[in-house]
């Protein structure tokens, strides 16, 4: 009797209820998860072609410290999803790669707002993205400070959120 009301239920709902499960061999997955993250980075990379093209800069610790925070971020999103996953298992991916995209968004944006406070970059990197033509603020520094720290946190782990959740985690 039990087979047949499970046959008759959808293949979605009779595998809805088991919680998704680590990669075996676990600490290989991870890593290799984590490694793809970092070099995926569209910031990652980006700012590390253009210092391959001209390595010399105006902030050069500005710069290899915004390459640093990408795999700084995803890291910690990394444990954070792993130690949600041991508490309460994930039953989906996607439920995987939006709490991986927030916790990494949110440290990301957090150590760039850091980084651009204590490189004292923010004069000189949003500056002029704030002032208009006739030398006024089109809008408070600080709008342009958070936009462009959300850009970059979104920008990497966007894609990291949904290829760990792919790579580490399996049905």
């Amino acid at each position: 009797m039990w087979l047949a009301t499970m046959l008759a239920r959808p293949f979605t709902a009779r595998v809805a209820h088991r919680p998704l499960r680590w990669r075996a061999p676990w600490l290989a997955w991870q890593m290799l998860s984590w490694v793809a993250l970092t070099l995926l980075a569209p910031p990652f990379w980006t700012i590390g072609a253009l210092l391959l093209i001209n390595p010399s800069s105006d902030q050069p610790f500005f710069w290899a410290a915004a390459m640093a925070i990408v795999p700084v971020a995803n890291g910690v999103a990394i444990v954070a999803t792993n130690q949600r996953h041991h508490r309460a298992p994930f039953l989906r991916r996607t439920a995987v790669a939006l709490h991986a995209f927030g916790v990494a968004t949110a440290v990301g944006g957090a150590l760039f707002v850091l980084l651009l406070w204590q490189s004292h970059a923010i004069a000189g990197l949003v500056g002029p993205l704030a002032a208009s033509a006739d030398g006024t603020r089109r809008a408070p520094l600080a709008l342009w400070v958070a936009g462009l720290a959300a850009a970059f946190g979104v920008a990497s782990s966007a894609h990291a959120s949904i290829v760990h959740a792919w790579l580490a985690f399996d049905d």
